[in-house]
């Protein structure tokens, strides 16, 4: 049953406290016309009514839905715009784990890896009949509201990651959990395959449902995050690098900002990324009143085509730390950023383990170089 993905699976998990709000009138909306989507939303919504994640409402509430379409010609997703309940719900202070930290704990000499991937993970996850009212949406065929956690409220990934922690816990000494990914690690083979009975064990006691097509069981390297991982080294995903090779040179001041946002993920595999980054930083940071200065120069498509090299470019990759041998930290300034680059010497071969760049501002470039150099260390430190 841990595996049977041959209808929706709701758990017996009741997920609380998702829709606690100030005091409020209920925001209501009419909904979105869209004659080319009537077919593919009448479809989904079926679906959704037959698997009980939703049922017709008489709620005050009215979230406006509408379809996003996929590539590939692939069935569309029913999505649900609910930025008026999030402007009047108080937020869960629940942190997410940190993805820098998860995928430096994947680095602890481990020799096989599971991904565990939940089938529409949210939708299996029951909410209070209390709450119901405050997910109601519309479409042109009717009025819904969701008996089970959707996509959309803000406080929806804070409430599913307690709740995965929580069914986890036993697991908590070999088992990583990130939302809807659960990765399993051990440093044997035999030691694996208990770690995975144990994990199983405790999805089959919630009746949660995995979905067999995306689960990666027993292998020596695993994709994490947009990370391939093994035993020793962290590196970016084929897929990340042929989308960055994809990339297409900004034109305007919101390209720039998504070309900078996209490559700063694997900003730790390229030394001095910031100093070559510099001259594009310097025309993202543009205020709304002087937006209209943005320009594009030869100096910027140089910057750009220079750090899309570097982070294609074999070999791009970095070691984890080896325990028993000490940690070196080399430490550089320039006139516009500063860098550094932490090593391991292991067996008189260098070990990169993580670079470090932080661009000057306007006034730290002011500073003497004895000051930047010390700027240098403080930043790499911090």
């Amino acid at each position: 049953q841990l595996f049977d993905n041959s209808r929706h699976n709701i758990s017996n998990i009741v997920v609380e406290n998702v829709f606690n709000t100030v005091p409020h009138s209920p925001p209501s909306f009419r909904p979105h016309r869209n004659p080319h989507h009537r077919e593919e939303t009448q479809r989904l919504i079926d679906e959704f009514l037959e698997a009980g994640m939703i049922q017709e409402s008489n709620s005050p509430y009215a979230a406006p839905a509408f379809i996003v379409p996929r590539k590939d010609n692939r069935p569309g997703r029913l999505v649900v715009d609910y930025r008026a309940l999030n402007k009047i719900t108080i937020p869960d202070a629940s942190p997410l784990p940190h993805m820098e930290d998860l995928l430096q704990e994947l680095g602890k000499g481990y020799k096989y890896f599971s991904r565990l991937d939940l089938k529409s993970g949210y939708h299996q996850f029951r909410i209070p009949t209390a709450d119901r009212p405050k997910t109601a949406f519309v479409v042109s065929q009717g009025h819904y509201e969701f008996r089970v956690l959707s996509m959309g409220p803000q406080n929806a990934p804070a409430a599913f990651q307690k709740t995965m922690y929580a069914v986890m816990k036993s697991c908590r000494e070999f088992c990583h959990v990130f939302l809807d990914d659960i990765i399993i690690c051990s440093k044997s083979f035999d030691e694996h395959i208990n770690h995975l009975k144990l994990a199983f064990e405790a999805l089959a006691k919630q009746k949660l449902v995995l979905n067999a097509s995306k689960c990666e069981l027993a292998v020596q390297q695993v994709v994490v995050l947009g990370h391939t991982v093994s035993d020793t080294t962290i590196a970016p995903t084929t897929d990340a690098i042929q989308a960055i090779l994809d990339l297409k040179e900004p034109r305007t001041l919101k390209e720039t900002n998504k070309f900078l946002g996209g490559i700063a993920y694997y900003r730790k595999f390229v030394p001095h990324f910031s100093h070559i980054a510099a001259p594009i930083h310097r025309i993202s940071n543009l205020t709304k009143d002087r937006k209209h200065l943005f320009k594009w120069t030869v100096e910027h498509s140089n910057a750009f085509h220079a750090l899309k090299h570097l982070l294609t470019t074999a070999p791009l990759f970095l070691h984890f730390p080896v325990d028993d041998f000490p940690l070196h930290l080399a430490t550089d300034a320039s006139g516009t950023a500063t860098g550094g680059v932490l090593f391991q010497d292991v067996n008189g071969e260098r070990h990169n383990l993580f670079y470090h760049s932080k661009v000057l501002s306007p006034i730290e470039q002011k500073y003497s170089v004895p000051e930047k150099e010390a700027l240098a260390i403080y930043h790499c430190l911090q």
